[in-house]
């Protein structure tokens, strides 16, 4: 800690970096996909992600009413997708220590980082940046990390950090207030009232997406009984990672950090009833999964809608293209009317602009990004709206604002009509997070009879309110349930369920 009068505003740095890798896709994330996504230097951080409602949204409201002299770093996020390239990854970390060292001296640091991202050089991102930024701040000064609850955890982040914390929800819907409780425990670390004491448990568990949802068990169980160990005034904060199964690290899954004031054996006893009670409750959670046709046909016997269509194979918040057609297909061979699909299709919305609002235009749809998402499907139909594809989300707090902010930006986008099927085109591939996403252009999401969602858990938030039912698809896509199709090479084992 700096050595400055106590009397003075104490100096903050703040930043982060954040992706969600999917280390089984070919395509690299570059610095254009963190560039299209969020990418903030120095003051912007606080201009642009200030009075958002993420994570680090939540850090800079509870710093200025502490009024805490905040020295802003850098900010980068990208939409989830494939091992981050390393020229990627050195520019901005470079850029973010650069910024760090200019910035001394300090009294603390805030990171928000995700947990389970993976860069063609580095394997543990995390604990790489929080290591390099402890080499920079000191040994005596404080740093408390946000991490998405998806996060892969290493003994070594754990260590580099004086507190690790994560969101309690997926859906994530409290990223806001993990940032204000980040800004807590730095200001109970800055005033010297605690010794935080970490202790880390890894119950050799793979989770896939679908299996995390924290209304759910096992998940809603381990939260449970975090939530009574945090009541503890002994207990400064407990971080449930469920784990992110598609990026291939030794430190891949499950994990539980419980930090406390100055309590190690607590901290240790805590963390192996939590790591023993999720690895006790893994198969609670496992979903059943129904061919397309199938869930299609029962989705049209409801009397009304919308029947929500769970295409969790292709869930875009979990890296994939957000173009598979699988769940396309089954809904034209029933001649669905009144259905609702969104499809990430560039060159789709480019001839649909072309053509114009109000033209019939034959094109091939979606698949066209990898061999893992279907086959593209030939279709004719209207133009009905066109769009710059920019809204804002009706859920203040929804799963997309705890990385970006609160706008969304799905690049150009069109309205296409095919037969009763209501098409939603967009350039940037872009997760059902928010009503508004449909809304915006002219789709009325409760007049649909289904809707298909790419998304594992993030949709519930947005589209559980206005369901008539919910039906998991088994769908072809990177980001399967049946985690033994994945070759790993990196993952420590044995691990549940490929052992």
């Amino acid at each position: 800690m700096s050595s400055r009068s106590r009397s003075a505003s104490p100096r903050i740095a703040i930043g982060g970096i954040l992706h969600e890798t999917h280390t089984f896709m070919e395509q690299p994330t570059t610095l254009a996909d963190f560039e299209a996504g969020s990418l903030c230097r120095g003051e912007d951080v606080l201009r642009e992600m200030g009075g958002t409602r993420s994570g680090i949204g939540g850090m800079i409201e509870a710093a200025s009413v502490r009024a805490w002299r905040l020295l802003p770093t850098l900010y980068a996020t990208a939409m989830p997708a494939g091992t981050v390239a390393d020229d990627a990854y050195q520019r901005l970390l470079r850029d973010l220590l650069d910024r760090l060292r200019g910035a001394l001296p300090l009294d603390g640091l805030l990171l928000a980082l995700h947990g389970a991202m993976v860069a063609e050089g580095e394997l543990d991102v995390e604990a790489d940046i929080v290591a390099r930024a402890r080499n920079i701040v000191g040994k005596e000064t404080p740093i408390v990390v946000l991490l998405d609850m998806h996060g892969n955890i290493s003994p070594g982040l754990v260590e580099a950090a004086d507190a690790l914390l994560a969101y309690d929800t997926n859906p994530h819907i409290d990223t806001h207030a993990r940032g204000l409780e980040a800004v807590d425990i730095m200001a109970r670390l800055l005033r010297r009232q605690i010794v935080p004491t970490a202790a880390y448990a890894r119950p050799a568990l793979l989770l896939p997406p679908q299996s995390t949802g924290t209304d759910d068990e096992p998940l809603s169980l381990v939260q449970a009984r975090a939530a009574e160990m945090e009541a503890e005034a002994a207990v400064v904060c407990i971080a449930v990672m469920a784990g992110f199964a598609y990026a291939d690290t030794p430190y891949c899954g499950a994990s539980i950090i419980v930090t406390t004031d100055n309590q190690p054996q607590l901290a240790r006893r805590y963390a192996r009833e939590l790591s023993d009670l999720l690895r006790a409750r893994r198969d609670s959670a496992a979903p059943c999964f129904l061919d397309p046709a199938e869930a299609v046909a029962q989705a049209a016997q409801f009397a009304s809608g919308p029947v929500i269509l769970v295409d969790s194979a292709d869930n875009i918040g979990g890296g994939t293209p957000g173009d598979g057609t699988d769940a396309l297909a089954a809904m034209l061979d029933h001649d669905v009317q009144e259905g609702a699909i969104v499809l990430a299709d560039a060159e789709a919305v480019a001839i649909c602009r072309e053509t114009g609002t109000g033209g019939t235009v034959t094109l091939d749809l979606g698949a066209k990004s990898d061999n893992w998402h279907g086959q593209p499907r030939r279709v004719t139909g209207r133009v009905e709206a066109l769009s710059d594809g920019v809204f804002k989300p009706e859920l203040p707090d929804n799963h997309f604002a705890a990385f970006y902010g609160d706008e969304v930006n799905m690049g150009k986008c069109a309205w296409l009509r095919v037969g009763g099927l209501n098409i939603l085109l967009t350039e940037r591939k872009t997760p059902p997070m928010d009503l508004a996403q449909l809304r915006h252009i002219g789709i009325i999401p409760e007049a649909q009879r289904m809707i298909v969602v790419k998304s594992a858990v993030a949709y519930r938030a947005a589209y559980l309110p206005i369901a008539a039912a919910v039906i998991e698809m088994d769908t072809a896509g990177l980001c399967s349930a049946n985690l033994a199709r994945f070759p790993y090479r990196h993952l420590k084992r044995p691990v549940f369920p490929l052992d």
